[in-house]
């Protein structure tokens, strides 16, 4: 918006000079004002709060000598008109006339006819005085909201406080980065997102749940406080976004709220640095006698939905989408220690990926089977491989056992023969007993059944990990005691 400048003066040539040169500006608007009487509707028709005043006054200054009661005083003592800065305009100056006009109150004192560096003064000034109500205007405000210097001071120390609570929450959740943006934007937060492909990470505690059955409240939130302050503190590293923890998982997206060319091989890296730091997780373990810990991790690329959900009052950061939910099974499909991935993440990743191992799957959400891919590294400038301890199998004479399996979260009524020949602390290698090769698959879920009247355990699980020749590779995955003890019964049955 233009700023208003007034012209007071009975000299309409010159009036008419003067504005067309302030309005030559581009930024004032000059309004004409040919007589005291015209100066006194000018004054009358500003309205408080609805109509913008003037920002700088120009008089002519025989008018201010002629008429002076009526102009000089009446401009200064009018309260909408308080503080505007006054020019006086003459014919000639010199030092006696200079003295005249700031003894009459003028701030600055210009020619009739106005130069090229008296407009550029006139603008300066203007735009000063309209800066300065501005603040005088926004100070008002906030006085009126503060009853004294000791509230404002209250204010001030909360709003710090506040501040440096955000900024210590966030960064337990999110990148440098991120945090930055969150407080930038925060007066802009409110309901509503995006459609954006993004790199999502699911992560999951093994047998977390039959673990801490036996543990009390307080050590399972040190021991889970523990574990996802390394694994959150992995994730900001890379760049990826929290979205929600999952009881002993978690949920995160790598490429959201900031876009990254490079979001899906941070994705990879996190997730291969989140599996190696489970060495120093169990060391803390085994230090406070804690249960030995194993994680399983799932990645997919994929368009989601991602924004503030919930209501004005209750909003939280998230992700929806069937992206999200493809990444739910692919992460069901992981043993501990194991980081699976879709060939979309393959596809987006920019930096080359060591690949395991790789298995056709059929899963609930997949309208196909996929091809799913276990992950050893990222090489490129991340250059981080997956650390594995080979684990040493014993073998022995066959012992009979059947598999039932899992379909969702139901364990099967068909029992599959089978002959265990090797076995270690989390692994056991089967023969199956039958002529059909269908009746497994790669990442299977199974539950072991001995058929010994000596040791018939419940809750004996596996899950198929791999084939070699004849042969099929199960992980363990039932609860460490559940585990320990059959371990326990094969050697027994081996003496």
């Amino acid at each position: 918006m233009a700023l208003q400048i007034w012209l007071i003066s009975e000299d309409r040539k010159h009036m008419i000079e003067n504005q067309r040169a302030v309005n030559r500006s581009g930024s004032m608007r000059a309004v004409c004002i040919l007589s005291v009487e015209a100066l006194d509707k000018a004054i009358s028709s500003i309205e408080p709060d609805t109509t913008e005043p003037p920002v700088v006054i120009i008089l002519d200054d025989c008018l201010a000598i002629k008429r002076e009661e009526e102009t000089l005083r009446r401009i200064s003592r009018d309260d909408v008109l308080a503080g505007v800065p006054l020019f006086l305009a003459v014919a000639e100056r010199d030092e006696d006339t200079d003295s005249s006009c700031y003894a009459r109150g003028a701030m600055v004192i210009v020619h009739e006819t106005f130069t090229p560096q008296e407009i550029t003064r006139i603008e300066h000034t203007a735009w000063q005085y309209a800066n300065t109500k501005r603040y005088e205007q926004k100070l008002q405000m906030q006085a009126a909201k503060l009853k004294s210097a000791k509230e404002i001071l209250m204010l001030n120390k909360q709003l710090e406080t506040r501040n440096q609570l955000l900024y210590k929450i966030f960064r337990r959740y999110f990148s440098d980065e991120v945090v930055d943006l969150i407080i930038e934007q925060g007066e802009e937060v409110s309901l509503g997102g995006e459609k954006r492909n993004v790199t999502v990470m699911m992560s999951d505690l093994r047998s977390f749940t039959a673990l801490s059955e036996n543990m009390d409240s307080e050590r399972v939130t040190i021991l889970l406080n523990h574990y996802f302050s390394r694994m959150v503190e992995i994730i900001s590293a890379h760049h990826g976004t929290v979205i929600e923890f999952l009881g002993d998982g978690l949920l995160a997206v790598f490429g959201a709220p900031l876009y990254s060319e490079l979001s899906t091989d941070d994705a990879v890296a996190a997730a291969i640095e989140m599996q190696n730091a489970m060495a120093d997780v169990n060391l803390f373990c085994a230090e406070n006698d804690f249960p030995h810990l194993e994680m399983g991790i799932g990645l997919h690329e994929g368009e989601v939905f991602i924004g503030n959900i919930g209501s004005e009052q209750v909003m939280r950061y998230n992700v929806i989408g069937s992206a999200v939910n493809e990444c739910s099974r692919i992460e069901s499909c992981s043993i501990g220690g194991q980081v699976l991935a879709s060939g979309t993440v393959i596809d987006s990743a920019v930096s080359p990926i060591e690949i395991a191992n790789k298995a056709l799957v059929s899963a609930k959400g997949f309208a196909q089977p996929i091809m799913i891919y276990e992950l050893a590294g990222i090489g490129g400038d991340f250059d981080c491989r997956l650390t594995k301890t080979e684990e040493e199998l014993t073998r022995i004479p066959a012992i009979p056992l059947s598999l039932c399996p899992i379909l969702g979260k139901v364990v099967g009524d068909t029992e599959i023969p089978v002959q265990l020949f090797e076995y270690s602390e989390k692994s056991a290698v089967i023969e199956l007993c039958g002529d059909d090769p269908a009746a497994l698959h790669i990442y299977d879920n199974v539950k072991i059944v001995t058929g010994s009247a000596d040791y018939s355990p419940d809750q004996l699980y596996a899950k198929v990990i791999g084939q070699r020749d004849a042969y099929w590779i199960l992980h363990l995955t039932a609860a460490g005691p559940v585990t320990a003890q059959f371990i326990d019964w094969i050697k027994k049955r081996e003496v």
